[in-house]
């Protein structure tokens, strides 16, 4: 079995436990699946793959077979789903790239919660974070969004997250390691693909350190958002009692901490929302102007005034049979 390289973040791995690999038969989720096998008897973790045939083009065979040829030469099980034989609690909206990405979660989290695996590891790395950087900032991101893929994210780990794509390609042709090539790769119908196929070659072309002022400029915007996050913590602990925020400590505070505070407690009361400056506008129009004492958002949370304090309630539904 080769060494781990060096960008490999053995770190982040929880010992003593079972992880969910996401293959998919391309190149970095196989250099992925090799690296954790490398290490699989150091850290005393059990490794599986788990592979999504989405059926969508005929290739998807190609690339199950050489998941099957790659963990049964590392002596991995391997766990193959395919959507025709799936059934689904919600429809997905989205484009099919989108689609494609929550149903691949879907089939991880359950073979997972199935395994009792601590570790879902996912193989994104250095160009994946690029691509992504520039995906959120066309669509519109938060801060949090631009700060790009997390290392750790809840059940999911990504130790090849600072590996970059030729050290991938390299690594495996040299060990001579089979992997699959996706056809769409090329196609520049996803705008990840056209991000990655027109977009960053110009901004190199431009600029041979790109890559090295964007990776930082996104480790800067890490450490914003970090400081942003304790610093709202710390404010939220000054102005939060038992009866609520009190209201006029919260209005003197900054817009965006203003904003942080109220997206901690509609996470914090599990509400499901789209956070837009609408949403913010309309909350601190009725703290700030109604003589009301709630407010009902999205009929599932109700905004709600106690003298100096405010608090934000779930709304529970109930039904009756007619």
């Amino acid at each position: 079995m080769p060494d781990p390289l060096p960008k490999f973040n053995q770190s982040i791995i929880p010992i003593n436990s079972t992880i969910i690999v996401g293959l998919s038969g391309g190149p970095d989720s196989i250099y992925l699946l090799h690296q954790l096998k490398s290490v699989e008897q150091q850290l005393n973790i059990k490794i599986i793959a788990a592979h999504l045939d989405h059926e969508w083009q005929e290739s998807s065979k190609i690339a199950v077979a050489v998941c099957q040829q790659a963990c049964l030469q590392l002596s991995t099980p391997l766990i193959i789903k395919k959507f025709s034989e799936l059934e689904f609690d919600v429809k997905w909206n989205g484009s099919q790239e989108e689609i494609g990405r929550k149903m691949r979660r879907h089939v991880f989290e359950s073979v997972a919660r199935e395994r009792q695996a601590s570790a879902i590891a996912l193989a994104h790395h250095q160009q994946d974070q690029q691509e992504t950087f520039f995906i959120r900032l066309i669509r519109g991101s938060s801060l949090k969004g631009l700060t790009g893929i997390q290392a750790t994210d809840s059940l999911y780990i990504r130790p090849i997250l600072q590996s970059k794509k030729q050290e991938i390609i390299d690594y495996l042709h040299f060990h001579n390691i089979a992997y699959y090539t996706d056809p769409t790769n090329t196609s520049d119908q996803y705008l990840r693909n056209r991000i990655r196929n027109l977009v960053i070659p110009t901004l190199q072309s431009i600029d041979d350190r790109f890559e090295q002022n964007l990776n930082a400029t996104m480790d800067h915007l890490t450490k914003v958002q970090d400081f942003l996050e304790h610093h709202t913590l710390q404010v939220l602990s000054k102005i939060k009692t038992d009866q609520g925020v009190d209201i006029q400590s919260f209005l003197l505070v900054h817009e965006v901490v203003q904003q942080r505070i109220l997206l901690l407690m509609l996470i914090e009361q599990k509400i499901i929302f789209t956070p837009s400056q609408k949403l913010f506008k309309e909350i601190m129009r009725f703290l700030e102007k109604s003589s009301k004492n709630k407010h009902i958002i999205y009929e599932s949370c109700c905004v709600q005034k106690n003298k100096s304090y405010f608090t934000m309630k779930k709304i529970e539904k109930s039904y009756k049979n007619l």
